[in-house]
């Protein structure tokens, strides 16, 4: 969906624009889904054998709490957004999900959301040219610094 008016075709660099991530990321689930149909339905005329019994509740580590907890820090994140500015709402996201998944490596941890934070960056920012939230204040200030050193600006 796109503002009546927005010139997206003025925007793009080349084959990239704003527009280009969410189609690639449609095309990308549409392949997917039909690879799981292609699946199911070989499945079925392979003659599939019966799903597995479901696992008792105290088998498959199913917690609540950390599922409320997961809610809220996926709430958390989109109200951040705005606040504090995408990359570093993203970074503490991942750090704070990885925490709560039960991984305990603090340098896997570090290092995983701090790549993953500036490939989403390069990604989003440099190739596809979303303008994604800075914050506002001194992380702005900040974001802008974050570019700056990653080369995206």
């Amino acid at each position: 969906h796109l503002a009546p008016g927005v010139d997206v075709g003025a925007m793009a660099r080349g084959i990239a624009g704003p527009t280009t991530w969410p189609k690639v990321m449609l095309y990308c689930v549409a392949t997917c889904a039909a690879a799981l149909f292609v699946r199911m339905l070989f499945g079925l005329i392979g003659g599939a054998r019966a799903p597995a019994q479901p696992r008792a509740e105290a088998d498959v580590g199913y917690h609540e709490a950390r599922l409320l907890a997961g809610i809220a820090l996926l709430m958390a994140y989109g109200y951040a957004i705005p606040a504090i500015g995408f990359a570093w709402s993203t970074a503490a996201f991942m750090v704070a999900w990885m925490a709560l998944g039960g991984l305990r490596r603090p340098v896997a941890i570090l290092l995983t959301s701090a790549i993953g934070t500036a490939a989403l960056l390069y990604l989003f920012v440099k190739v596809s040219l979303m303008p994604l939230d800075r914050g506002k204040g001194v992380f702005e200030q900040a974001t802008v610094a974050l570019y700056r050193v990653l080369g995206i600006y």
